[in-house]
C-alpha cells in the first residue's frame, strides 16, 4: 500500500497539479490522500456532487460548503484558496466527458505553470473507479492505477470487521489461508464477505474459507469475464499424452522456495494446439487440480464492449484478478476465437482488438506473479504469429488423435468412471480399439455413454460388447471430415511444436467421394462445388 502513497507524493512534489487515481476503493484513495497530506503538512478536502465540499478533521469529515455542488464551483474555490491543500474530486469521470468542455478547460488552465504558480503542496486528486483520461489531458495528466488489495491490505479489513462486529464474533483467528481466500476482492467486497461469515457462523476462522470462496466466486462471475472452477479431474483421467503429463509434473515442482533458490523461473504457461475433443480442456482442469491451484476460466470474447475504453478496462481487470489470486491457473479455451480480429483491427474496430491483444501479450511477457496460463486452440491459422514465439509460453504442445494404446486407455477410463470393468464385462478391448480407429477421446466417451443408454433401454443386466460396437458403427468421427485439416496440423506441428503423446497415431482416412461435403470443407476458395 505504501507504494501508491509514495508515488502520489513524488508526483505532487515534482509539480503535478492534477493526478488521477483509478480505483473502486474510495477508502484506500482517502488513505493515500491522508498519508500524503500528513507528510506535506497540509489539510486535505473531499468533494462530491451530492455532499459538496468537506475537510478531513482527523476522525471524520467536517462540512465546509455543502452548497458547492458543481465542479466549476469547487474548482473556483480551490483556485482562490490561499492555503496549501489536497483536494480529492470523487467520481470525476462523468464531468470529463465531451459535454463538459468547461471542466476540462479548468484543469488545463491549472496545469499550466505560467497561468497558475501554485505551491507543490497544492494539488487535485481525481478519484475514478477506473482509468478515464480525456483526450485533451492525455499528455499532461499522470495516472496511478491501484491494483486489487494484497494480503496485508485484506488483513487490515479483516481486523476492522472483527472489531466492528465484536458483539456477533465469538471466535476469530486471522490466518494466511483465510486472507488468501479473499484475494481478488476489493476492500468493500472483502468486508462484506467477512461480515457475512461472522453473522452466519459467529466466527471468522479458516472454517469460513468455503463461505468466503463462495462469495468470491459470485463476485468474479458478475464481471462476466472470469469463471471460478472447482476441477475434479486429475491427470490420471486424461488418456495418453504422456509427454505432456511428464512436462506438467516437472513444471509443478517449480513453485517451491527451493526451486526458486535453485534458479528456476516461474512457469509462464502452455499452449495446447490440436484436434477437437482430444483432451486439451480436460488437461487444463487437471493441471489446476494436480497443483492444487485455483482455476479461472477466462472468456476473451466477453472482453470487448461497446463503450470507448471498456474493452481495455476489461482485459486489465481480468488480468489484475488473476494476478491477485495467484498462484492460480488461468485457462483460456479456444483462444483463437478471442484473438481472431486482432490482425485487421485497424480497419474493423478502430484498433480495439489490437490494443487488447497487445495488453495481453505484454502481460504474458512481463508478468512476475505465478499465474500459469493454459491456452487451447483448434485452428492454428487464426492465431496471431506473435502469440507463438518463444517467451510467451514455456512450450507449445500438439495434441493429436489418440493412438491404439491410448484408445484402450481411454475406454478403460470412461468405463471405470461408470463403475464398470472391461475384464468383468468380458469386453474384447482389441476389437474395440480397431473399430474405433480415428475416434477422439470425446467421441469414445460418447460411445460409452450411448451404449449404456441402449443397454438400459433394452432391459439388459449390464453393458455388452454389442452395445459398444453398434454405437461405434453409428458414429462418424470428426477425423474423417477433417482428414485434410488434421494432416496439415500434423505437418505444422512437426517443426513448431512438441508432441503431447509419446505414441504415434494412425493415418486419418478421408471421406469417400460418394459422401457429400460441406462447402467450407473445401480448402480452395476458387472451387465453388465438387463435381
Amino acid at each position: 500500500m505504501r507504494y501508491y502513497e509514495e508515488e502520489l507524493e513524488v508526483l505532487i512534489k515534482a509539480g503535478a497539479k492534477v493526478v488521477e487515481v483509478a480505483s473502486f476503493e474510495w477508502e484506500r484513495v482517502h488513505g493515500f490522500a491522508n498519508c500524503v497530506a500528513e507528510d506535506l503538512g497540509v489539510d486535505w478536502y473531499s468533494w462530491s456532487s451530492v455532499s459538496g465540499l468537506k475537510v478531513w478533521a482527523g476522525n471524520g469529515f467536517k462540512s465546509i460548503n455543502p452548497d458547492c455542488i458543481t465542479l466549476p464551483q469547487v474548482l473556483d474555490y480551490y483556485i482562490k484558496a490561499e492555503n496549501d491543500m489536497l483536494l480529492v474530486l470523487e467520481d470525476f469521470h462523468p464531468y470529463s466527458e465531451t459535454n463538459h468542455p468547461t471542466n476540462i478547460r479548468y484543469l488545463r488552465e491549472m496545469m499550466r505553470p505560467q497561468n497558475y504558480e501554485g505551491s507543490y503542496k497544492k494539488a487535485i486528486i481525481l478519484s475514478s473507479p477506473s482509468k478515464f483520461v480525456p483526450e485533451e489531458l492525455s499528455k499532461e495528466l499522470p495516472v496511478i492505477e491501484v491494483d486489487l488489495p494484497d494480503r496485508d491490505t485484506i488483513e487490515i479489513i479483516a481486523d476492522s470487521v472483527v472489531k466492528q462486529y465484536d458483539e456477533y464474533c465469538v471466535e476469530s483467528e486471522i490466518t494466511s489461508k483465510l486472507l488468501e481466500s479473499a484475494l481478488g476482492l476489493t476492500v468493500m467486497e472483502a468486508r462484506l464477505a467477512f461480515a457475512k461469515a461472522i453473522i452466519q457462523n459467529r466466527k471468522l476462522t479458516e472454517e469460513e474459507i468455503p463461505l468466503i470462496i463462495s462469495e468470491k466466486e459470485q463476485i468474479i462471475k458478475k464481471s462476466g469475464l472470469l469463471e471460478y472452477f472447482h476441477p475434479k479431474e486429475y491427470l490420471t483421467n486424461v488418456g495418453g499424452l504422456e509427454n505432456l503429463k511428464e512436462w506438467i509434473h516437472k513444471r509443478g515442482n517449480a513453485y517451491s522456495d527451493s526451486a526458486k533458490d535453485f534458479g528456476l523461473n516461474t512457469p509462464r504457461g502452455v499452449l495446447l494446439l490440436g484436434v477437437p475433443g482430444c483432451g486439451k480442456s480436460l488437461t487444463a482442469k487437471a493441471i489446476a487440480n494436480e497443483w492444487k491451484f485455483p482455476l479461472l476460466r477466462f472468456d476473451l470474447g466477453k472482453v470487448f464492449g461497446g463503450i470507448v475504453g471498456e474493452s481495455e478496462r476489461n482485459i486489465r481487470y481480468a488480468l489484475d484478478v488473476a494476478k491477485t489470486i495467484s498462484p492460480c491457473v488461468l485457462w483460456i479455451d479456444e483462444i483463437e476465437k478471442g484473438l481472431s480480429g486482432s490482425q485487421s483491427s485497424g480497419r474493423t474496430d478502430g484498433g480495439t482488438s489490437a490494443r487488447v491483444f497487445g495488453t495481453f501479450l505484454t502481460w504474458m511477457q512481463e508478468k512476475k506473479e505465478p499465474v500459469f496460463v493454459v491456452a487451447t486452440a483448434n485452428d492454428i491459422s487464426s492465431l496471431p504469429p506473435e502469440l507463438l514465439r518463444k517467451g510467451r509460453f514455456d512450450e507449445i504442445f500438439f495434441v493429436d488423435l489418440p493412438s491404439a494404446k491410448e484408445r484402450e486407455n481411454i475406454f478403460n477410463i470412461h468405463l471405470n468412471n461408470k463403475g464398470r470393468d472391461a475384464k468383468t464385462l468380458g469386453l474384447d478391448m482389441q476389437k474395440l480399439v480397431r473399430a474405433s480407429e480415428g475416434f477422439s477421446g470425446a467421441e469414445i466417451e460418447e460411445v460409452v455413454n450411448e451404449a449404456l443408454f441402449n443397454a438400459y433401454a433394452n432391459g439388459q443386466k449390464d453393458l455388452e460388447m454389442k452395445n459398444l460396437l453398434d454405437c461405434i458403427d453409428a458414429t462418424s468421427p470428426l477425423s474423417r471430415t477433417m482428414a485434410e485439416t488434421i494432416a496439415n496440423l500434423r505437418k505444422w506441428s512437426e517443426q513448431r511444436a512438441r508432441m503431447a503423446s509419446s505414441e504415434k497415431p494412425e493415418e486419418v482416412k478421408e471421406l469417400g467421394e460418394e459422401v457429400p461435403r460441406l462447402q467450407q470443407e473445401y480448402s480452395n476458395p476458387f472451387i465453388s462445388k465438387k463435381k
